[in-house]
């Protein structure tokens, strides 16, 4: 064997056993054996992220959910939105299928660790462009977590053609930001 080939195969293990002695010993759970969060322990809010959804008679906004509780638990990877009045009434706005995606991939649910949040994206057509289309300015999204109900103020502008429900787009929450966790 020659001396540079050997080199190079010791150097090789060497950094694989300091990355193995560097990983953590105990990952996060995995959201299959954890609790599901309560609406208690969770925080929603919505970030427009400074008009960045916004465009050509569509808008967006990101649905920000934070665990504000002391024990990691899960959330449905895409939770079913209501899009509420002032008065608290359901508002005829719904989910948007992607066309092929019938009956859809399946969303795995999101583990949200302690004072760590899971977001994701929603869009629709904000601009009134559907011939005799209606909109819809809702004051509230609700989320349902089993029995109890989150809520939290709602600033958008949804429109649909005449006759339909106003659509959004909404693909799944992912953890953000990346979780690390420590090594104490």
């Amino acid at each position: 064997m020659n001396k540079p080939a050997s080199n190079a195969v010791y150097i090789v293990v060497a950094v694989v056993l300091i990355l193995a002695s560097s990983a953590s010993a105990s990952p996060l759970p995995s959201a299959s054996t954890l609790l599901a969060c309560t609406a208690v322990q969770l925080s929603l809010s919505f970030d427009g992220e400074g008009g960045n959804f916004d465009g050509m008679s569509h808008s967006g906004t990101l649905l920000v959910l934070r665990n504000i509780g002391s024990q990691t638990c899960t959330v449905p990877g895409r939770p079913t939105l209501a899009f509420e009045d002032a008065s608290n009434t359901k508002l005829p706005i719904s989910l948007e299928t992607p066309p092929g995606m019938h009956p859809g991939p399946v969303i795995l649910p999101v583990a949200i660790p302690a004072n760590a949040e899971a977001t994701g994206e929603l869009h629709w057509v904000s601009g009134e462009v559907f011939d005799n289309g209606k909109c819809f300015s809702p004051a509230f999204v609700a989320i349902a977590f089993g029995a109890e109900t989150l809520r939290a103020p709602f600033t958008g502008h949804l429109c649909a053609p005449s006759g339909q429900d106003a659509k959004y787009r909404f693909a799944y929450l992912k953890r953000d930001p990346v979780y690390v966790r420590s090594k104490s």
